[in-house]
């Protein structure tokens, strides 16, 4: 276990701004200074005490910073064991439409599926109106699991049309990407996609099957894949761990 070596800058105590909160972009500034993402040992906070010392407030002010980390997922507490920084969190591009399993490997990490669930299903009006499907068609409904280097960072329920993938049930969907099966079995491909993000605390399943606390934030996105003729042919919906991973889209002027 290694300690974070904390930036030199001091607080300014004559400035009109909150002790704590300049405390809090302090610590934000070592633990970004932290360059080794995928580090396997904790790195540990000083104690609440040292903390006092070294910037020379109470520990009211110290653990008032403490709980704003804590709640934007850069650290994390053990009862008896102190304050750790997480992991740092894995930037996501949102510009690139590709899977999840190549967007893994491209970073050098070992994915994993796991199937939960694959049902034949009349899907919700919502749903079938998304993907131009008729009141009477059904729909695949995938509920998967996804690793990164065996530690579990998202849950995928996708809605698939029968008509387009009659037997997608019995393709290898633990292995092979979606991407890979809709092109090479299907001759189907992925073109664009629309998706809305929004955020919310994890429900007591989802921080189950994700290795989180029921409170931890989750980033939920709803995709819709439409191929190279512009129709809709995936509904996805899937939950990311917040303390894991920022979403990123890059700009630029028309």
């Amino acid at each position: 276990m290694n300690d974070t070596v904390i930036n030199p800058r001091r607080i300014d105590k004559d400035l009109p701004v909150p002790y704590y909160y300049q405390i809090v972009q302090v610590l934000k500034e070592s633990i970004m200074d932290i360059d080794d993402a995928d580090r396997e040992e904790e790195i540990a906070l000083p104690t609440e005490v040292e903390l006092g010392e070294l910037f020379s407030v109470n520990r009211g002010t110290i653990r008032h910073a403490l709980q704003v980390l804590e709640r934007e997922g850069l650290i994390y507490r053990k009862k008896g064991r102190g304050t750790f920084v997480h992991r740092r969190r894995v930037e996501v591009d949102l510009s690139t439409l590709n899977s999840t399993t190549e967007d893994m490997k491209s970073r050098g990490w070992k994915p994993g599926t796991e199937v939960l669930e694959i049902n034949k299903i009349h899907p919700s009006s919502h749903i079938s109106n998304t993907l131009h499907m008729k009141e009477e068609e059904y729909a695949w409904e995938i509920f998967r699991r996804r690793f990164a280097n065996g530690e579990p960072v998202s849950l995928q329920r996708a809605f698939l049309p029968c008509s387009l993938f009659p037997d997608i049930d019995q393709k290898d969907l633990v292995t092979r990407s979606f991407f890979d099966i809709w092109e090479n079995d299907y001759n189907l491909h992925a073109f664009r996609a629309e998706q809305t993000i929004r955020t919310r605390t994890a429900a007591d399943e989802e921080a189950e099957l994700l290795e989180m606390g029921g409170c931890d934030p989750l980033f939920e996105i709803t995709r819709v894949t439409f191929d190279i003729h512009a129709k809709p042919f995936e509904y996805l919906v899937s939950v990311w761990r917040g303390d894991r991973y920022d979403f990123f889209v890059r700009l630029s002027t028309r």
